[in-house]
């Protein structure tokens, strides 16, 4: 049996701190568990007359029939959390899920069919679902966020469950932003060198650390309009609400003409045989003939037409850029629109190193195109990174960066760096490549949030982050690597 409380907790309310006078009600739902399978369950939920709040298992809601009424959760993570009004998931099977998500790269829909066909115990009972695994996924988390900040969570009482996170959702991914991963202050003998100052006679000491930054091929789908970062009201669009208007325009870029009705493009002819072609190469036949023309050589001279931008389909934002500490703890996200430039990749680093905590920023930053990003802020003028040396990666310095690029050797080579060189073990101090490991395992989320909104989209993989995290730090004090949060006083210091 499932309740929370026997006494009104409002506080002015008569009854304040005795039992409650007013309604009881009990009904049966379900509880799906980790060990147990499906289980039957009896709710019980209170009504203080005084007062009108109903108390239920996970929250209270006052003046339940208002528009306008919301949840207000109990601190904490509940033992079991409602899904919806007659189904519970145990805290500890959402667990299992949020594992399930973060190292099986599964899906809700997948990891409810894994459930139904693997850990439920009562094939005749009601399955679960796509949505019951979301909506226990987001509650888990906002609670536990909740729990963090030692708030309360409140949502709307009214509506789709679907969307009753959306604020909360919003909410919590700007505070993720920049510095809002918990382990953001992370640091351990894997990422940070401590030893005593060459003029240390004074018992002083130097501190080296290292980050590394680097971009994958993962998005969500965009506004078509070049530059525009409005939130689509559905990841099917092609324009955001702003630019809806250009759903009747001509699709090729630079035609303000009116598309002709069943299709996207005007009435040029032109504009409508690209956007035939198009959709013909999405069909089987085509690509089995361009293969066949290739094969023969009989490809039709001048068949290859210049690069055309349209808005026929959705478009999708350009990468996520990642910066991860060498012990492969990841401190940062963020998505990058246009392309992985420096003006952008500048803005990034700034936002996880932000001005007002001056001793955030690493001592060397790790990056692929470190030279294109230092010339940059050398002609911006920019002094806030100066006491960070930028290198290039010690696999890119050796495959991907010219002997005859006199700057980049002359300023990002990691060789003109000794303290990154271990001479007495010949080895690399700090793991340069670690942003290529951890974009192996962060790369696989692409089918699972190819078709997400933005907010779910940032949620979600800020999360999954989360749990990765949870992880290495587990894995980090196994090793005895002391894995540790940095003071935000500290922090705050002047280099």
């Amino acid at each position: 049996m499932l309740s929370h409380v026997t006494k009104c907790e409002t506080h002015g309310c008569s009854r304040q701190g005795r039992s409650i006078a007013g309604k009881r009600h009990e009904y049966a739902a379900q509880l799906f568990t980790r060990r147990r399978g499906v289980l039957p369950i009896r709710v019980v939920t209170l009504y203080c007359k005084e007062c009108h709040t109903t108390y239920r298992p996970n929250y209270i809601v006052r003046n339940a029939s208002s528009p306008d009424a919301t949840r207000v959760y109990y601190q904490g993570i509940p033992d079991a959390l409602e899904v919806s009004e007659h189904t519970y998931i145990e805290r500890d099977l959402v667990v299992l899920f949020r594992a399930q998500m973060a190292f099986a790269h599964a899906s809700g829909d997948t990891v409810a069919r894994v459930y139904n066909l693997g850990l439920s115990s009562q094939v005749s009972s009601p399955p679960l679902t796509g949505a019951m695994v979301w909506s226990a996924f987001y509650l888990h988390a906002l609670l536990s966020d909740q729990q963090e900040l030692s708030s309360q969570l409140e949502l709307p009482h009214h509506g789709r469950q679907n969307a009753r996170f959306e604020a909360a959702l919003r909410e919590r991914n700007q505070r993720m932003r920049g510095i809002g991963q918990r382990l953001w202050a992370h640091a351990c003998d894997d990422c940070e060198r401590v030893s005593l100052a060459p003029d240390g006679c004074d018992g002083s000491y130097t501190r080296l650390s290292a980050c590394v930054m680097d971009g994958v091929t993962i998005g969500h789908p965009r506004c078509n309009e070049r530059h525009c970062r409005n939130t689509l009201r559905s990841p099917q669009d092609r324009f955001c609400q702003e630019h809806t208007s250009l759903h009747d325009q001509c699709a090729i870029e630079g035609c303000t003409e009116v598309s002709a009705t069943g299709f996207r493009t005007c009435n040029s002819e032109v504009h409508r045989a690209y956007e035939i072609e198009k959709r013909e190469r999405g069909t089987a036949i085509y690509r089995l003939r361009l293969r066949a023309e290739k094969a023969s050589d009989r490809r039709a001279q001048g068949s290859r037409r210049p690069k055309v931008r349209s808005a026929l389909t959705r478009r999708w934002t350009h990468n996520e850029q990642l910066m991860v500490r060498p012990c492969r703890i990841i401190i940062s996200r963020a998505t990058f629109f246009e392309s992985e430039g420096p003006a952008e990749t500048l803005r990034f680093v700034l936002d996880t190193f932000p001005s007002h905590l001056p001793r955030s920023r690493p001592s060397f930053l790790i990056y692929d195109n470190n030279c294109n990003l230092l010339k940059h802020i050398r002609a911006s003028g920019l002094q806030d990174l100066y006491h960070t040396a930028l290198t290039v990666d010690v696999f890119h310095a050796n495959t991907k960066h010219s002997d005859r690029d006199e700057f980049c050797q002359e300023n990002c080579n990691p060789a003109l760096f000794p303290e990154l060189y271990d001479d007495a073990k010949g080895e690399w101090v700090f793991n340069s490549s670690v942003c290529e490991q951890v974009n192996a395992w962060f790369g696989k989320f692409l089918a699972v949030v190819r078709e997400m909104s933005e907010v779910h989209y940032n949620f979600f993989l800020d999360e999954m982050i989360a749990v990765y995290n949870e992880y290495r730090e587990k894995i980090l004090h196994k090793r005895g690597k002391r894995p540790r949060l940095i003071p935000l006083d500290e922090l705050k210091l002047c280099l």
